[in-house]
């Protein structure tokens, strides 16, 4: 068997699972955010074709079918589509609902209609991308769908902030500096390091230390699955100002918002910090060591994220700061000389990944 099946075979053994399920469903945001968005636009799913990809319990399907469609195709790979069969049976909805147990790629004539008016799915992984089966939804749109089809979600933002983890840098790191009375500060540096990265957690709004940037605005109707193995972002920028305190950076935070556009309305599913919490929280990427700003300083970053080549669900995170001719800091630093004790940005973050 490939790699490639054999780590497939494992994420949709992950989806066999009641407990994945109720997690998904007790996410009030984010199921609502399905539930609102097609009943609002119920216009658009009167008497049509919707395909629900990676279908789980049918949640999504029963929404569209109590919405008016005509057929809804309730595609599940994973080994709860037994159980989605029996949940549309059991709510008499199996006339309108075929459950088909195969994995999207894999479909041949179960669908009868060679095109469908309406692609539902409830993909995202963290940040969006991470764990998602987005290129399965894109193939199912290259597919089946009508030139002039709708995609639920319909496109999505990804924003970033600087972020302050003073609460996380003092339960698992700096609790070493006094354990008893003895010093135990020479277990911090590798505490910082047996962190999970990236740090996927609830971020407080207060710790965004600036207003976010949307880095990426993503069109599920045209994006390509090639767009999705290398996203480099480029020239990201955060400026300080004079007049703020002294703040302390620890990593950067990011996150999403997805948008279903239909012909009555658009419904926003939002992970942002400060939001209705949902399973996928935020995820931030944590810096080597901290940052202290004192005011006025421009930080200009880049990240980029690439699928890896054995998972395509899976993604690596790289964030880099590049210098005033485009290098990355870490790798070399440029020919103006600095003060060993220089306190600019530029050196502190030198600093940072020099460690």
């Amino acid at each position: 068997m490939e790699l490639n099946n054999i780590v497939d075979d494992e994420y949709f053994k992950s989806y066999f699972n009641l407990n994945v399920h109720e997690v998904m469903l007790k996410d009030k945001p984010r199921t609502l955010a399905y539930k609102n968005a097609i009943e609002l636009n119920s216009i658009d799913f009167k008497d049509k074709v919707v395909i629900d990809v990676g279908s789980g319990t049918g949640i999504l399907s029963m929404f569209a079918a109590k919405s008016g469609a005509k057929k809804v195709y309730a595609i599940e790979g994973s080994l709860m589509a037994g159980y989605c069969s029996q949940l549309v049976r059991h709510n008499k909805l199996d006339s309108i609902i075929k459950v088909i147990h195969k994995r999207m790629e894999e479909i041949t004539d179960e669908i009868e209609d060679e095109k469908v008016d309406i692609i539902i799915s409830e993909w995202m992984g963290f940040y969006l991308f991470h764990e998602s089966m987005l290129n399965s939804v894109l193939y199912a749109r290259d597919r089946y769908l009508k030139d002039n089809g709708i995609m639920f979600p319909s496109r999505a933002d990804i924003f970033l902030a600087p972020v302050n983890m003073n609460k996380l840098m003092d339960k698992k790191v700096n609790f070493w500096n006094d354990v008893y009375g003895f010093d135990f500060s020479i277990l911090s540096e590798p505490a910082l390091q047996e962190l999970p990265a990236p740090y996927v957690e609830y971020l407080e709004k207060d710790q965004l230390v600036l207003n976010e940037n949307k880095i990426l605005s993503v069109n599920f109707n045209t994006i390509k699955c090639e767009e999705l193995e290398d996203i480099i972002i480029n020239n990201i920028e955060f400026k300080f100002p004079q007049d703020i305190k002294p703040k302390t950076i620890h990593g950067f935070g990011i996150w999403f918002i997805c948008y279903f556009d239909g012909s009555k309305g658009t419904i926003e599913l939002s992970t942002a910090p400060g939001d209705p919490e949902t399973h996928w929280k935020q995820t931030t990427i944590l810096l080597p060591s901290s940052i202290d700003l004192e005011g006025g300083e421009t930080m200009v970053c880049r990240l980029q994220m690439t699928q890896d080549s054995m998972n395509k669900r899976i993604y690596d995170l790289n964030l880099e700061f590049p210098d005033d001719d485009g290098e990355e800091q870490e790798m070399e630093q440029d020919d103006e000389e600095h003060e060993e004790s220089c306190d600019c940005l530029k050196c502190k973050i030198i600093r940072v990944h020099s460690k």
